[in-house]
């Protein structure tokens, strides 16, 4: 499927309606935020020692007036020039940053010592790193993406560093490169110990020591807040960094590959085709079908839960984000985060309406991730402790197919009001793993995953982990509030812009300039639209002086309705030893967890994952084609069709589970295992069953570790439950 670009809509613009008294904008793509101005004075400052992890921007010794930058137009490219050009640009700062990363970070589980060997990253493309080419001149080179096997130039030169910061001789002792026939990067043979030394705007490698230039490595974060220190917001209980290795990276198709770009077509309803991609043509297709479900929901009696506008607006700024940075396994620059955002309006088969807002995305943020710096990444395997596991310090695309409904549903009075019994909540999860009672609260009472998205995409979660701390209390996000957890796909916990507002965060402090109110920055699967945070600098802003509710939302009585904020308060957290004693911090939400928008009535919830395309009850929802069936047989709605299974998602089950459902008439039944791509990998039962309990015995050791979807498909209703098998 062709997709075209968008060429001739305005990404981010206001506009005025009766029911309406704030501006609807989101913010700014990273994209745009590299071209813009950054003017700051700045007095270089030597970083105090050759420290892993340090970055650092390389000046020459003598004068401090040339520095080195990767070129804006080739990701290889390696200029040495003039200071002044660190900050015309946010962009030019950013190809000025570079990391220093030990060549035993991560490399061995038994391995904690540091080598004092450096691989030399830049920030805006971690996967890449320091090299020399055939005549020396020092460029950048691919070691390690998706895409390194396809390259002509890869791998990296592990540098010493000789001297002190301010006035630092750098050799290669060393050159890898990638190896076919091992996929992995190894030493190359034949190199000789080389120095660096300058050359015009260039540098060069020269075998001779005495023709080494001296360098100084000033300190990077003199110019922008990247550090997460111990004992601030990001870190309260000051965890120190674990040396775990590093998972392994799965084997995951090219982002051209992805399900959601080459399948997608296949699965929707022709109606909805029109709507793909970015094009103009896409969005008026996409204002028509909003017509067209404002209509249906108005003749039905209900409304959408937001204004049209408010909508196009949200679809525009997801369709912005593209990958401006390679960080990323298998991201490629300017593909979009979002590819997709269409509308569907379905009905159930009792004609009821239920129109959604659908988001394909790779769950990618566009911008330096930094997932190397988090001080204590989740572990990628479960039945081992956790100085045993590998951790998770890489991300990689996802798949996901995100249904945000449009109906408005209201809203819960009580915490409780929602039913999350058959998705599973925090707190439940937390208790069937240790025992005890814990009580509900707003932070608890949510579901086991993703609790919204992004505008990037990217997913959110709730504040607190399984383990019911605050995920920045574990030193377990970056300073965005981002990380992965053991499937490799990012996803939110906390308000990175509320710890720094620096420009690499979902929203900036320059996206609030010339408006009436935070931009919008995400939606909650319930339907409710999440903003961002309200700034002292702009105390003007609509609904300013309105406090929060519990679920971090309010309402400012213009006919808008109740929304989300990002928000900080002071929170209480414990320590990872028994009697460590808690610790008072900042929380930076980017949302609290559970739910405010009534979810018992919305179909197919909690369902994000392209195998929704399986499933002829809530295929429909995401835009697959359906016949509305019109039957008079009594098919005893008011019994339950139940579906257990011996373990509840997420805990693994090694290496058989039993599964048990009633049926209240006899039916045909089908029940299958589906992967998280949405492909059939075991047939249980099909055919006709009678009615009453029932109960079969599954066996999975011979499916790989991963997340699995069990689908049980009556003749009037279907039901999944998510397990995880882990070997």
């Amino acid at each position: 499927m062709k997709r075209a670009t968008l060429t001739s809509l305005l990404l981010l613009f206001t506009i005025s309606v009766s029911a309406q008294i704030f501006d609807f904008y989101g913010p700014a793509p990273f994209g745009d935020i590299l071209e813009r101005s950054f003017n700051k004075e700045w007095t270089p400052i030597a970083i105090t020692d050759f420290n892993n992890l340090e970055y650092v921007i390389l000046l020459d010794a003598s004068t401090k007036s040339k520095a080195l930058m990767q070129n804006e137009a080739e990701i290889s490219g390696l200029t040495f020039d003039g200071i002044e050009n660190i900050t015309v640009t946010y962009g030019s700062l950013m190809r000025s940053i570079f990391q220093m990363v030990d060549i035993n970070t991560h490399l061995d589980q038994q391995e904690t010592s540091l080598s004092g060997l450096y691989r030399l990253n830049p920030m805006l493309h971690s996967y890449y790193g320091m090299n020399s080419d055939a005549q020396d001149l020092a460029y950048l080179t691919d070691g390690g993406t998706r895409y390194i096997a396809d390259e002509s130039n890869t791998g990296y030169l592990l540098i010493e560093l000789n001297g002190t910061p301010e006035s630092a001789k750098i050799s290669a002792v060393s050159q890898w490169e990638y190896n076919a026939e091992m996929d992995s990067v190894t030493e190359a043979d034949g190199w000789t110990e080389k120095w660096l030394k300058a050359d015009g705007s260039s540098l060069i490698w020269t075998s001779a020591e005495g023709e080494a230039d001296s360098f100084f490595l000033a300190d990077a974060n003199a110019l922008i807040d990247l550090k997460i220190e111990d004992g601030s917001d990001f870190n309260p209980v000051s965890v120190e960094y674990q040396p775990n290795a590093t998972a392994q990276l799965p084997e995951v198709p090219e982002i051209q590959d992805s399900p959601i770009l080459k399948d997608l077509a296949m699965e929707l309803d022709d109606v909805y085709l029109e709507q793909l991609g970015t094009s103009a043509d896409a969005t008026a297709a996409a204002s028509a079908k909003l017509d067209e479900i404002e209509s249906d929901l108005t003749e039905a009696g209900t409304s959408l839960r937001y204004p049209k506008e408010f909508y196009l607006v949200l679809r525009e700024n997801m369709l912005s984000h593209t990958f401006a940075s390679t960080d990323v396994y298998n991201g490629k620059s300017e593909y979009n985060t979002i590819p997709d955002v269409y509308f569907t309006n379905a009905t159930d088969d009792e004609g009821t309406p239920h129109p959604f807002m659908v988001v394909i995305s790779h769950a990618a943020s566009t911008r330096p991730n930094l997932l190397v710096d988090v001080n204590r990444p989740p572990g990628s395997m479960h039945d081992v402790g956790y100085s045993e596991t590998p951790v998770t310090r890489h991300g990689k695309l996802g798949e996901f197919v995100l249904k945000i409904p449009l109906k408005d549903y209201g809203l819960i009075e009580d915490l409780l009001d929602n039913d999350l019994s058959e998705y599973g909540d925090l707190a439940s999860d937390f208790d069937n793993s240790h025992g005890g009672i814990t009580a509900k609260d707003q932070y608890n009472y949510a579901g086991l995953a993703s609790v919204g998205v992004a505008v990037d995409g990217v997913t959110i979660y709730p504040a607190q982990n399984n383990n019911l701390r605050f995920a920045v209390s574990d030193g377990e996000v970056t300073h965005s509030g981002i990380h992965v957890g053991g499937g490799l796909e990012l996803h939110y916990h906390a308000d990175g812009h509320a710890y720094n507002g620096n420009g690499i965060n979902l929203y900036n402090l320059a996206d609030y300039e010339g408006h009436d109110h935070p931009p919008v920055i995400g939606m909650g699967h319930d339907g409710i639209a999440l903003f961002g945070k309200y700034e002292e600098d702009y105390n003007s802003m609509t609904g300013y002086s309105i406090a929060l509710d519990a679920f971090g939302g309010h309402d400012h009585g213009d006919g808008f309705g109740y929304h989300y904020h990002a928000h900080t308060e002071t929170v209480e957290t414990e320590g990872f030893m028994m009697g460590s004693g808690t610790t008072e911090f900042n929380e930076h939400f980017l949302m609290v967890g559970a739910w405010k928008g009534n979810i018992n009535e919305i179909p197919g919830f909690d369902q994000g994952k392209m195998n929704q395309f399986r499933d002829d009850v809530i295929a429909r929802y995401a835009g697959a084609s359906y016949e509305i069936v019109n039957s008079t047989e009594d098919l005893s709605f008011g019994q339950p069709l139940e579906f257990e299974l011996d373990q509840n998602y997420p805990n693994p089950f090694n290496p058989s589970t039993v599964i048990r459902y009633q049926l209240p008439v006899s039916s045909v039944v089908s029940l299958k295992v589906f992967d998280m791509l949405g492909r059939e990998v075991a047939v249980l039962i099909e055919g006709k069953v009678s009615a009453g309990f029932h109960s079969i015995t599954f066996n999975a050791s011979g499916l790989s570790s991963g997340i699995y979807t069990y689908r049980l498909v009556s003749d009037y209703r279907s039901i999944s439950r998510l397990l995880s098998v882990i070997k």
